[in-house]
């Protein structure tokens, strides 16, 4: 005899895109933890300007949902509690330029606090990553605000007119000629705080550990890029077939955090084994493409949110042909 579940109305509801036993307060509190590592390095590398971003990120994203909740009437006890708002802002803030305006920042956080998550039912309920939405967004449509790639180092750590006024500093650098070193620490001109490959995957680690990543998009993504880089090569010039600055994309270029805080997400990536790593492939062929067409923030961003929407149609062809390979079992054995 099946009973019926009342749920109240003040009872936090998330969508059915989540689809782990952690609860939303320990999946965005476990996240913030793990970005944590990559926030110290852009206060460390780019001083009080990054800080500043950093915190009008995250308070402006949790204020705008706050209020949008308030007027959705979602505004149930504890609802924002759940850290969301502020692991998005967060987000954002890391993977943005250095020498990003407020404005521009104020830009990408209202984009995906309100198209990309409020529109669709608030926290949980989001089909594509906010973060990425948001700065997508400023890129394509301000794409002459986002050129801050500027230097680190001691003597910018208080220079705030970057927050004021446009960078003119050069749009995209070329990482062939960093060395290992420099670029496993971060140390030339990136994303604000997804340039250091080493503090990204100590959050990847910690994210493991805590069990709020599925690994199976993000190994995808990884090994596809590194099968299928030479022919991406071969796009972007039409003469050389091979891993010639190959190194340098991996380590510079943001596809790491994207792998981690991305494609490894419980919300708006597949659940199921063989969904996942087809996503990640996708995600990582449309990367390699793009990267020899478009902006390399665009190539690296544009594929995460392709994958996004093609989560829920290939996690339900996946229990579809599940469900019917378990029929055709059951039949086989009687």
């Amino acid at each position: 005899m099946s009973r019926k579940h009342s749920v109240r109305k003040d009872e936090i509801r998330l969508a059915p895109f989540i689809h782990t036993e952690k609860n939303a307060p320990y999946i965005y509190l476990t996240l913030i933890a793990a970005m944590v590592p990559c926030a110290i390095y852009a206060a460390f590398y780019y001083g009080l300007r990054a800080i500043i971003l950093i915190l009008f990120c995250m308070v402006t994203f949790t204020l705008s949902d706050m209020l949008l909740s308030h007027i959705a009437g979602r505004g149930g006890k504890g609802e924002y509690f759940d850290l969301s708002s502020a692991s998005s802002g967060l987000m954002i803030a890391l993977i943005l330029p250095p020498d990003t305006t407020l404005v521009t920042a104020l830009t990408a956080v209202l984009f995906a606090s309100v198209v990309t998550k409020q529109i669709f039912g608030g926290p949980g309920s989001n089909l594509v990553n906010p973060a990425a939405a948001g700065v997508l967004f400023v890129c394509l449509v301000m794409p002459s605000s986002v050129k801050g790639y500027a230097e680190g180092g001691t003597e910018g750590w208080f220079m705030l007119r970057s927050l004021i006024f446009v960078s003119k500093t050069g749009e995209f650098h070329d990482y062939t000629n960093c060395s290992f070193p420099e670029l496993i620490t971060g140390n030339f001109p990136g994303m604000l705080g997804a340039a250091c490959a080493t503090c990204v995957l100590l959050g990847g680690l910690f994210l493991v550990m805590r069990g709020s990543i599925r690994l199976y998009a993000p190994i995808a993504y990884i090994v596809t890029l590194t099968v299928f880089f030479p022919l991406s090569n071969l796009l972007a010039d039409g003469s050389s077939f091979g891993y010639d600055g190959f190194i340098a994309f991996m380590l510079s270029s943001g596809v790491v955090f994207v792998a981690v805080f991305m494609l490894g997400d419980l919300t708006t990536m597949p659940s199921r084994f063989t969904a996942g790593f087809f996503a990640g492939m996708v995600c990582a062929m449309l990367t390699l493409v793009m990267r020899a067409f478009v902006r390399p923030d665009v190539a690296l961003l544009a594929p995460v949110l392709s994958v996004n929407f093609m989560s829920f149609v290939l996690d339900f062809l996946m229990k579809t042909i599940s469900r019917r390979n378990l029929r055709s079992r059951e039949v086989d054995l009687r």
